[in-house]
């Protein structure tokens, strides 16, 4: 991850970048592309590739081009060569945090991660979701659901900065503790 200095550089891109999906309605499509991105970013090779100084930045432009040319919006190709250009390859994974958060926040959307210790079922979660909802002030949530069965019952939910922990974990560590 970059410096926190780079946050900011790093927002400032995914916000141009998210403006250009709006005025040309490709918001999905360069989604899908820095999405395409972000997952070859994942290989060390590539984003050694990507980030290396040692490398001329016409050579990085032309690989990159031979690669996403025809798979990604081109809007998003330009993109892509403007910070190869720039030398802000470095900031990429701080730009795909930020476009993902700035689209949800256009998309009146949130996140909320569920680690349930029982499974759910689809009536649970749904019934979840619709409370969650109502939380968010009735923003569509995204569920992140997960079963982890050593929290022995119960449920932990984040919703942005807010936890609800109603494991049975958690419960019989507050009873140890009180007894202590």
């Amino acid at each position: 991850m970059a410096t926190n200095v780079s946050e900011p550089v790093a927002r400032m891109y995914a916000l141009a970048l998210l403006e250009i999906g709006r005025e040309r309605g490709i918001v999905g499509k360069v989604h899908e592309g820095l999405m395409l991105l972000a997952e070859a970013w994942k290989d060390t090779s590539f984003k050694d590739f990507f980030t290396s100084p040692r490398l001329n930045k016409d050579d990085k432009a032309k690989a990159l081009t031979l690669a996403l040319q025809g798979k990604v919006a081109p809007e998003f190709l330009n993109f892509v060569l403007l910070l190869v250009k720039k030398r802000r390859e470095a900031i990429f994974d701080n730009i795909v945090g930020a476009f993902e958060k700035y689209r949800d926040e256009a998309e009146n959307r949130v996140h909320a991660y569920v680690e349930a210790g029982s499974p759910f079922n689809e009536a649970e979660k749904e019934a979840l979701k619709q409370s969650l909802r109502q939380a968010s002030g009735g923003k569509d949530v995204v569920l992140h659901y997960e079963d982890q069965p050593e929290l022995l019952g119960g449920a932990r939910v984040r919703l942005g900065d807010l936890v609800v922990d109603t494991t049975l974990k958690r419960r019989l560590s507050v009873l140890a503790r009180k007894l202590a």
